[in-house]
């Protein structure tokens, strides 16, 4: 190239070229490829105002990584307009002479480019032996992101499906479970939006940010995510082996991932089926029980609640969402340090856990505050999906835990009867329809109570006003004429004219206390058996 002329664009020598193109006419620029760097004789350009535009929009395109023309065949001088574009678009624009032939670049150039291959080629073989062979001696996750980050010499965070750090080499990082972010220089980078657009193309994306480069690859097996590499590092260490390094990573952690994964579900049969026994007393003796709790880590002499985590819509859930749930709750429990046993459905999960606490107080407050931050976390990953979740009160006694979890499901079914947007419920909190409940499952029929009290509110009309709705209310808001009226959307006189008119239909009075009482019960009764 000694005695070739660099006439513009100065500043893209350093371009990176990817392949040389020989165009003798210019036809369909859309063919070229980016990177590629494009010589030419320029045949037709001078003498055509299309093919003049033509050119002049590739050198506008910042598509090419440069361009060579000959001058003297057809061309006899480069016009000073593809100087200027050129120029304008730090695109390096090279005059060739004529007596340098086309297979003396092209040959230099190529021989370049396909030696740098290779030679990126077997850095990359050594960077995915040495990564194999961490695997093959039954290393962790965690000394595999250790070694590819000093192999690469950069910062590395692995994300999880739920887009959470499940493993990274920084030492001192701070970031929390479903923080979503990427901690530069003291500065927070959210990178869900480049995780999920790695996700789409199924192939590495770069960002930059601070004068630092990252790059985001997907952690693909069976067709599903696993998770992601992260590998961030400053611009000027930035390498192409960077990138193809943790290409080579992707498989051996999707590996690790799928062997994780059936380790998970055979621990999850046991634990279902284990669950099973316990919540249906299928067992003879309690000391074999709770040794074979002991024998899965689980101490079942401890005061134990169940949890039941429900999605609220069925449409558009299947079983990938209660894997997201139970990925999520598994890993707040144990980063809790709390010892649990989880059971997956199809549209929710269960799981037992120890309660602390003093007092009955203490551990009501234990669990509320569990089931806050199970919510909180999934509602930040997945805002769109929403979760009801039912708590059982905490027992002692093995024998007593099935009855926990039917109350967690009793919780959960009656969420709507406690309020629309209620999203945890405790048992406790029912109240009232606690003892509803006991009276139905001791026969008694809670038809036949509200119907003795109420039966002259029920109309089959669906224009006729909701008195039963409107008593509920009144109920609901402490018998306050004032809040029960806003909450209905209704003036207090016509809160007042209903109130007369349940009065007559009912023929009890609501400043008796046992007709109130009545009334309350009646109505809870409906809504426990019509809601």
């Amino acid at each position: 190239m000694k005695k070739t002329r660099l006439v513009a664009g100065h500043k893209g020598i350093e371009n990176n070229i990817k392949w040389v193109t020989i165009v003798e006419v210019l036809g369909d620029i859309d063919r070229l490829q980016a990177g590629e760097f494009l010589i030419t004789t320029g045949f037709g350009i001078s003498d055509s105002e299309e093919q003049l535009e033509v050119f002049h929009k590739l050198l506008q395109s910042k598509l090419l990584s440069g361009i060579a023309i000959y001058t003297g065949f057809y061309m006899k001088k480069i016009p000073i307009s593809f100087v200027e574009l050129a120029n304008e678009n730090d695109l390096p624009l090279i005059e060739i002479p004529t007596d340098i032939n086309f297979s003396e670049i092209t040959k230099a150039m190529l021989e370049q480019i396909v030696n740098n291959q290779m030679h990126l080629l077997g850095q990359a073989e050594n960077i995915h032996r040495e990564l194999t062979n961490l695997i093959l001696n039954d290393q962790s996750l965690t000394e595999v992101t250790e070694q590819l980050a000093q192999l690469t010499n950069s910062d590395i965070v692995i994300y999880n499906e739920l887009h959470q750090t499940i493993y990274t080499n920084q030492k001192n990082s701070d970031q929390k479970l479903s923080q979503m972010t990427l901690s530069l220089d003291g500065q927070k980078i959210n990178v869900s939006n480049y995780l999920v657009e790695s996700l789409k193309r199924e192939s590495r994306v770069n960002f930059t940010f601070e004068n630092h480069i990252s790059t985001v690859c997907p952690i693909i097996a069976k067709q599903s995510c696993y998770g992601w590499i992260v590998m961030t590092k400053p611009k000027e260490h930035w390498r192409e082996l960077d990138g193809i390094s943790i290409e080579q990573a992707a498989p051996i952690y999707a590996m690790e991932f799928l062997k994780k994964q059936a380790i998970e579900e055979a621990q999850l049969r046991i634990h279902s089926n284990f669950l099973d026994d316990i919540f249906n007393q299928n067992y003879l003796n309690e000391k074999v029980i709770i040794d074979q709790g002991l024998k899965l880590g689980y101490d079942l002499s401890l005061n134990q609640s169940v949890f039941h985590l429900i999605f609220k819509q069925v449409d558009g859930v299947d079983g990938k969402w209660s894997d997201k749930l139970y990925h999520l709750t598994d890993q707040i429990l144990r980063q809790k340090m709390k010892q649990h046993m989880i059971q997956t459905k199809l549209n929710s999960i269960i799981f037992l856990t120890n309660v602390d606490g003093k007092t009955k107080e203490d551990k009501y407050q234990h669990c509320l505050n569990l089931a806050e931050e199970l919510l909180r976390n999934w509602t930040y990953c997945f805002p769109n999906i929403e979760l009801i979740i039912g708590i059982g009160r905490g027992y002692d006694k093995l024998d007593e835990l099935g009855k926990s979890a039917q109350e967690a499901q009793y919780a959960v079914k009656l969420s709507g009867l406690i309020g629309k947007d209620v999203k945890i419920v405790h048992y406790d909190d029912l109240g009232i329809y606690d003892l509803l409940l006991q009276m139905e499952r001791s026969g008694i029929s809670l038809t036949s109570i509200y119907e003795q009290h109420i039966s002259g509110l029920l109309s089959d009309n669906d224009k006729e006003i909701n008195l039963i709705e409107t008593l509920d209310s009144y109920f609901k808001n402490n018998q306050s004429i004032q809040n029960a009226a806003k909450e209905l959307y209704i003036h207090r006189h016509t809160l007042r004219y209903r109130l007369n008119q349940i009065e007559i239909r009912t023929g009890m009075d609501i400043k008796s206390t046992e007709d109130l009482l009545k009334l309350q019960l009646s109505v809870m009764a409906y809504k426990l058996v019509n809601i």
